[in-house]
């Protein structure tokens, strides 16, 4: 009876932690469902190089590594490097390697600094993905537990994909695929061993071996790791030897890449492929767009140099005939940037929006000679006024325009109806909702929209009338059959027909030349365009064409302040860029 006491004594704390652990397993694997999240998802299936127009590389990424997908191979080289720089014994362990762990506390003692670190690669992986980064005995008894289970329930294919997609490499990059492009603008299968070798040194320590802070350890590091690649048989003595020659250079950290423009580019790229396709690790896209490099430096350069400190920026030029946007300034510092000024801001459009009543007004049979009376009115107990109470009197519709009149284009909404102003608006693209028609400061731009869309509107007039909705990309490729995924094969819409946008081009010229304009005038050249300021000059503007590029220009404070600038510095900032690009 004693023995069968012990015996139960014996098994009960093993059969406890035996259905610890299944339920645990189970645990896991029903609520594993690993999706790395990178740009827009666009990055789960494809690798891409996102170009200018000239063939002149913008960026890349390689995409991040499948774990369903065993076919899915991890390049050798990068296999073994992190293995032999964070964990030799991975491929002979279960998970935790006790041996292991010792070694490296030794090592890192001896030396000073962490020359190694103390968890397994399935270790890291597990607190990546399942835990935090806590000190203390519970969070690593858990990552014990998590990483004997993982190592059980994946492979180490597996697991070695999931480390690779998630490691934190120092400089924002999450993973190998992103500290390839941070560190040296290479997809991951175009690095040397050299350049993975210094990856894979960074893992213990990102911010100490980072080769921008401290790159005499981070060549050291680099050394230490080929040379582990070496003695382990992974690399032969000839390609040792010329790892260790190469001379790193590291991506300079003031080229900062433009990433709201990247983001923009990727999330108008994944609506025109197959999200489900799933293409190997040595095959890419290539996006081609129609951004000109030349004139994106140009006006990221002038926002910088033209404007007060604190203010902010954004710039759109588009092809008229085309819609392809040339230019997309998000902000004056996009290594700063966290939001797009260009596509996201809905700022009052202000006087821009006038071209709208005076569309309309033309639509309804009006002419350029039009007369209204331009003398302060009230609409109940709505009494709109002109810019410093300047009022014209009985005026032509040249003259209301050009000098940018609050009261005419109410006069001409009022008399025509806010709804036709808004279906017009909405025709050219401006997301004005119906149930603002009853509001008539709608006529003179109370109301706000994107610089992208107002834009395309006045890219609209410069393309006689026939709308295009604008993009950014030229075409995809795949980049081994140099298959045509998608091109871009513009549809454009008539909106107006070419005697109406006559009389708007009049109109718009003559503002240029001895209107509220006249600040983006260029001798001896023929320039379209209207500038706008909401109240307490908080949104400047300026939307102009010349020959068959339109560009929009918004100046003002993130937080809505007032300015103590005018229209006329946006009208002269577009005037700078225009001459900058020699159009």
């Amino acid at each position: 009876m004693l023995r069968f006491k012990h015996v139960i004594l014996l098994i009960s704390p093993t059969l406890f932690i035996f259905l610890g652990l299944f339920f645990i397993s189970n645990l896991i694997k029903n609520n594993f469902n690993y999706e790395p999240n990178d740009n827009y998802k666009l990055g789960n299936n494809f690798s891409y190089k996102i170009y200018y127009t000239k063939s002149k590389i913008l960026t890349k990424l390689s995409r991040k590594f499948n774990i369903e997908n065993e076919k899915d191979k991890i390049p050798e080289l990068i296999k073994y490097a992190f293995i032999s720089a964070e964990d030799r014994r991975f491929l002979r362990h279960n998970g935790v390697d006790i041996f292991g762990s010792a070694r490296a506390f030794i090592n890192n003692i001896r030396s000073g600094y962490i020359r190694e670190g103390g968890s397994t690669i399935t270790q890291q992986a597990s607190r990546l993905i399942f835990l935090n980064n806590d000190l203390n005995v519970k969070r690593k008894i858990k990552e014990i537990i998590i990483s004997i289970i993982m190592d059980y329930k994946y492979s180490k294919n597996q697991i070695l994909k999931i480390y690779l997609n998630e490691i934190y490499l120092g400089e924002g990059a999450k993973g190998i695929n992103e500290a390839s492009q941070i560190y040296f603008g290479k997809l991951i299968d175009e690095l040397t061993l050299s350049e993975i070798a210094m990856l894979a040194g960074l893992a213990p320590a990102p911010n100490f071996y980072s080769p921008y802070q401290n790159y005499h350890l981070a060549i050291q590091r680099r050394d230490e790791i080929l040379k582990l690649m070496y003695l382990e048989g992974h690399i032969d003595k000839a390609n040792y030897e010329r790892a260790l020659k190469e001379k790193i250079k590291v991506i300079n950290k003031k080229n900062n890449e433009d990433k709201l423009l990247i983001n923009f580019i990727l999330a108008e790229s994944v609506k025109k492929i197959n999200a489900e396709v799933n293409y190997q690790i040595d095959d890419f896209l290539i996006i081609n767009t129609s951004i000109e490099k030349e004139w994106q430096d140009k006006a990221q350069k002038l926002s910088q140099e033209l404007l007060p400190e604190g203010i902010e920026a954004s710039l759109i030029s588009i092809e008229s005939d085309t819609g392809l946007i040339k230019t997309m300034i998000s902000g004056r510092y996009p290594e700063y940037n966290q939001f797009n000024r260009a596509t996201s801001a809905i700022r009052p459009l202000s006087s821009t929006f006038k071209i709208i009543p005076y569309s309309l007004a033309f639509l309804e049979g009006k002419s350029l000679l039009d007369t209204y009376n331009d003398a302060p009115t009230c609409w109940e107990d709505y009494c709109p006024k002109n810019f410093s109470n300047i009022y014209q009197g009985e005026s032509t519709l040249i003259e209301s325009f050009k000098k940018s009149s609050n009261i005419v284009p109410i006069k001409i909404s009022y008399q025509f109806g806010l709804e036709k102003i808004i279906n017009l608006a909405n025709l050219f693209g401006i997301n004005y909702k119906k149930e603002l028609s009853s509001f008539l400061p709608t006529a003179i731009g109370a109301f706000g929209d994107s610089l992208l869309n107002i834009t395309n509107a006045y890219s609209t007039i410069n393309n006689k009338g026939k709308l295009i909705k604008p993009s950014v990309i030229k075409k995809i490729i795949r980049s081994k059959n140099k298959e045509i995924i998608w091109e871009n094969n513009y549809q454009t819409k008539k909106i107006i027909d070419k005697k109406i946008v006559n009389k708007l081009n009049y109109l718009l010229e003559k503002t240029v030349q001895d209107g509220t304009g006249i600040s983006a005038s260029i001798a001896g050249r023929k320039i379209f365009g209207k500038t706008g300021t909401s109240d307490l000059n908080k949104d400047l503007w300026f939307i102009g064409s010349i020959k068959n590029i339109t560009t929009g220009v918004w100046i003002g404070f993130d937080d809505n302040r007032a300015t103590n600038l005018s229209s006329g510095t946006s009208a002269n900032f577009w005037k700078t860029y225009i001459k900058s690009i020699n159009i």
